[in-house]
């Protein structure tokens, strides 16, 4: 019996830069295309809200924009973006590496790796991820991604679907709540106070 050789991160490292990107999932190398449509439009839309929410919060504290963003990072959190790379294992899957389209990493999980990653990849799931989710991706590969960031010590899970403009909501208990196109997207406890109409989101 044959059995496959399982990828590493060094083979994903190897991979081409061909104008796709790849993810390391269960020791398989996965090719996933460049996002189309509105998908930039909807993350940049998502980015601006839960930033201005962040620089909100800052000044409220007491942070100056003279002091910089790292040190406003380690105030209220630090917001990730346009398929940043996050590094992580699971109980199944002990070296997994996935690109996510925005992550919230809190105030705790900035003490630990700090105000920036340099070159690496992060190292940890974020307390918050969201994803605006593509026609090419499956519904199978979507709940295992939720179900892989979840495990990883995702608080929050937001999947963003544009042609419907409704927002799934994926807690760690397994619980899962929809928001409507009218609906307002609410923070919880990982981002308290934050809340945006989908209406802001959705072109």
């Amino acid at each position: 019996m044959v059995t496959a050789q399982r990828m590493t991160f060094d083979d994903l490292m190897a991979t081409p830069e061909d104008g796709h990107r790849y993810e390391l999932v269960r020791g398989e190398i996965v090719r996933m295309p460049p996002p189309k449509g509105d998908h930039g439009d909807i993350e940049a839309a998502l980015v601006e809200a839960i930033g201005r929410y962040l620089h909100e919060r800052a000044l409220h504290q007491g942070w100056q924009e003279c002091q910089g963003r790292a040190a406003r990072n380690g105030l209220v959190g630090r917001l990730v973006s346009g398929e940043a790379g996050i590094r992580f294992s699971t109980l199944t899957d002990p070296d997994q590496t996935r690109g996510i389209d925005v992550g919230y990493l809190d105030m705790e999980q900035v003490a630990r790796l700090g105000v920036s990653s340099g070159a690496e990849y992060i190292s940890e799931v974020p307390a918050l991820v969201a994803e605006v989710i593509s026609p090419s991706e499956s519904s199978e590969y979507v709940e295992e991604k939720v179900s892989d960031l979840l495990a990883g010590g995702a608080l929050l899970v937001w999947l963003l679907y544009p042609k419907p403009r409704t927002v799934r909501i994926c807690l760690p208990d397994g619980s899962t709540r929809l928001v409507g196109p009218e609906g307002t997207l609410q923070g919880g406890d990982v981002l308290p106070g934050f809340s945006v109409a989908l209406v802001s989101l959705f072109p």
